[in-house]
């Protein structure tokens, strides 16, 4: 069945007649629209909640931190982050919704005016099964830790540019861009920084690149590129995006839940290798160390004793 008109008050009457589960999977989502959504819900239903959480949209309000203390409020219910997650997927029992529509107030005619949006009601089956399995694989499953570092990160940031001064950034150096698109062959759920001097980072970004080495411009552009920041930051908007985006990292998030006890450098490195097999193990977790402990240093601490580095994640 295809839907374009009354598609919240359509999950409204599904969430209604729900006995088991409900997984909502939309990269925006508001506060309000999804406690109106779940309020017919019984509180014993367990809800599977999917979204994504950027920096810039979270800071223009496009999307609601809160939503996490809602879910946690009402027990039985888990929140998941997926970087690059533009899929807008409800499942209610066996009924199916998908479609164009985020979880809004506008996407759901739960306000005037409303978008056009559309939909199609489906019923569970193979297929949803499957899509679910992938969206939920390299998932980063929301904590208490997350939610208040996200939320120190948004109250502290500065105004964000607009959609149309993101286009005013600085051009991107052909030999830098022509290098790191060969070399950037890992997906976000295996991605480890590459830049070695992460406070490089923001001048390889802003394109003062005349004190950089070629080595440190390549690499730096390669992690830019799978960052997928706006343009036109300031350094502490940058420094906070970047901060709040490799805290959703898939491998980030198994190493810092690792380290919530105190871990010598060895430790670090062989879990390293594990989650995300690489040339080196040694040079990736000095790497990604600084990373942490450069743009996250309120969430990571490293201390040197009997010669060796101590790494912690206050998480």
């Amino acid at each position: 069945m295809l839907l374009w008109e009354g598609i919240g008050a359509r999950l409204d009457a599904l969430a209604r007649a729900t006995t088991t589960e409900v997984v909502v999977v939309a990269p925006f989502i508001k506060r309000i629209a999804l406690q109106r959504v779940l309020a017919g819900a019984p509180l014993d239903a367990t809800v599977l909640c999917v979204t994504r959480w950027r920096v810039d949209e979270l800071a223009r309000g496009v999307s609601d931190l809160e939503v996490y203390l809602d879910l946690v409020e009402r027990g039985n219910a888990r929140m998941l982050l997926v970087k690059e997650l533009h899929a807008k997927y409800f499942r209610f029992d066996r009924d199916v919704i998908v479609g164009s529509c985020n979880i809004t107030g506008a996407a759901l005619g739960y306000k005037d005016p409303s978008n056009l949006e559309l939909a199609v009601a489906l019923q569970a089956g193979e297929q949803t099964s499957a899509f679910e399995a992938r969206v939920t694989a390299d998932a980063v499953p929301v904590k208490h830790g997350m939610y208040d570092v996200m939320k120190r990160i948004i109250e502290s940031m500065p105004m964000m540019p607009t959609p149309s001064d993101a286009n005013e950034g600085a051009d991107v150096d052909p030999l830098l861009s022509a290098r790191s698109t060969l070399g950037a062959t890992k997906d976000w759920a295996q991605w480890l920084p590459t830049c070695r001097a992460p406070n490089a980072l923001y001048d390889a970004y802003a394109g003062h690149l005349d004190d950089l080495t070629l080595a440190t411009r390549v690499a730096a552009q390669q992690d830019l590129q799978l960052l997928d920041l706006p343009r036109g930051l300031t350094r502490a908007q940058f420094d906070a995006f970047v901060a709040g985006t490799i805290l959703s990292s898939p491998v980030v998030a198994r190493l810092a839940e690792f380290a919530v006890t105190p871990r010598r450098f060895g430790e670090m490195k062989d879990l390293l290798h594990v989650i995300a097999p690489a040339t080196s193990a040694t040079n990736d977790w000095q790497t990604t160390m600084r990373w942490l402990l450069h743009f996250a240093p309120d969430r990571f601490t490293m201390r040197v004793a009997n010669y060796s580095e101590i790494f912690t994640a206050n998480w």
